[in-house]
């Protein structure tokens, strides 16, 4: 029973953290995961370093390779008798990738109806953020969110929450809905955006800070803010200043005690890798005038062009930074080299002159503002919700999508034991059905200690 998904066959069409981990999961738990690589994979070998290496290699455990070209006519062709014995089919890629390449959901489901089909993105299949170009630097923003540091000023080291996340909820998904192929025969295409992942599991950040936030977005009720900001007031409720002020206070307090961080995410490491996350130096963080933003280092030809455009072509020489590798060792000196010219101008200045030249960036945001994106909106991912008080508030409801609908949200939170008498009663019709048919009833006596 340590490999319940033996005899299920996936197929990953993947490029980035989230597939990758989805498939993992898949193959830890027995599934034949074969991945389809690129004949040359340049990404890989721009990306190797000796810790970063390992992690990357580590999603590839399980599994089996295969190298195709999906932009060759052969390639295409044997993708698609692969795809032909799949249970599930994983995609990590820019939305109508695959589809332009006849791998599409309604293209393979058409001959495969218990096909279970995982579509991960930034933001969805659809919606104004959709786009290829719009996804990563957006999505990056969200460092920001999942953990503001204490001070405000500056975001916490790179952390890969949003792929991980997605990659949890697809797995789950997939799990899921094999079993409903199994039962129905049918299949599924699930929509897993990071956005709605990591928006999900962000709605439960601890700590005074995330909970002021959540109140702003209209996430939390005005009483539970209340009892977070220690109000003996009655029904008079505080105003914001003097919610942030509590706050303060209790943050200012809580790590003086070196206990009750604002978040996990928001304690700074020693050293220089503060605003790098470690081994790897796409999308770092870097000091503007007035503010901080990130942009990608990774791919060669964005550095060029960021070479350029800081009029510093004299960088492209520099062995310390020939390659994401080389950037990644000497991220610090790389840091204090382009923060000298980027200082001299505000965040949306720089903002505009790297999309200009094609450089991914993005701003860094917060959960407040992240919650009023479009694609928030388009997704429907904020709903009302009625507590056992009474009192209505809203809730992140789940971020995947099947077929192109958000599952049903049934049931509001129930108070302690609210269900109790339909349930025993469930029971009781249960053993009498099973006495009819002459079954042997089920003891459901409740044994103490003492019994």
């Amino acid at each position: 029973m340590n490999a319940p998904l033996t005899g299920i066959r996936v197929i990953e069409f993947c490029r980035g953290a989230a597939g990758a981990y989805c498939g993992m999961l898949l193959a830890d738990m027995g599934a034949d995961v074969i991945m389809v690589d690129d004949p040359v994979d340049d990404i890989s070998n721009e990306h190797q370093s000796t810790i970063s290496e390992s992690a990357q290699v580590g999603l590839r455990r399980n599994k089996r390779s295969v190298a195709l070209d999906l932009l060759t006519l052969e390639g295409r062709s044997l993708a698609h008798t692969l795809v032909r014995g799949a249970d599930v089919v994983i995609e990590c890629l820019p939305p109508g990738t695959l589809a332009r390449a006849g791998l599409g959901y309604d293209a393979l489901s058409a001959v495969q109806p218990h096909l279970v089909y995982v579509s991960i993105s930034a933001f969805g299949q659809d919606g104004p953020r959709s786009t290829p170009q719009s996804g990563v630097p957006a999505l990056e923003a969200l460092r920001g969110m999942l953990g503001v540091a204490p001070s405000g000023a500056e975001p916490p080291r790179d952390l890969p929450i949003a792929d991980l996340a997605a990659g949890l909820y697809a797995a789950f998904s997939v799990s899921a809905a094999l079993v409903a192929a199994k039962q129905q025969g049918t299949g599924v295409h699930i929509d897993v955006p990071m956005l709605g992942a990591t928006l999900a599991i962000a709605a439960l950040r601890a700590g005074d800070a995330g909970a002021e936030a959540a109140h702003r977005a209209g996430l939390v009720p005005a009483a539970a803010m209340a009892t977070i900001a220690g109000s003996a007031a009655g029904d008079t409720m505080p105003t914001d200043a003097e919610m942030s002020a509590v706050a303060r206070q209790r943050r200012a307090l809580a790590d003086a005690s070196g206990h009750g961080k604002v978040s996990p995410l928001a304690a700074p490491l020693p050293g220089e890798g503060e605003r790098f996350g470690g081994p790897s130096a796409p999308w770092p963080t870097f000091r503007a005038r007035d503010g901080y933003f990130g942009m990608d280092l990774d791919a060669q030809t964005h550095w060029e062009a960021i070479c350029a455009l800081v009029h510093r072509v004299d960088l492209l020489d520099d062995s310390r930074f020939s390659s994401a590798r080389e950037r990644a060792r000497h991220q610090a000196a790389l840091r204090d080299v382009l923060e000298a010219v980027f200082v001299l101008d505000d965040r949306d200045v720089w903002l505009a002159r790297l999309v200009a030249v094609g450089v991914p960036c993005t701003e860094i945001s917060t959960y407040s503002r992240v919650l009023a994106d479009p694609q928030v909106a388009h997704m429907g991912w904020v709903r009302p919700m009625v507590l056992p008080s009474g009192e209505t508030t809203h809730t992140i409801v789940s971020p995947v999508r099947l077929n192109g609908q958000s599952p049903v949200t049934r049931l509001d939170p129930p108070a302690p034991g609210a269900h109790t008498g339909d349930i025993i009663a469930e029971l009781d019709a249960g053993l009498d059905a099973e006495r009819d048919t002459g079954e042997r009833p089920v003891d459901v006596t409740v044994r103490t200690s003492s019994s």
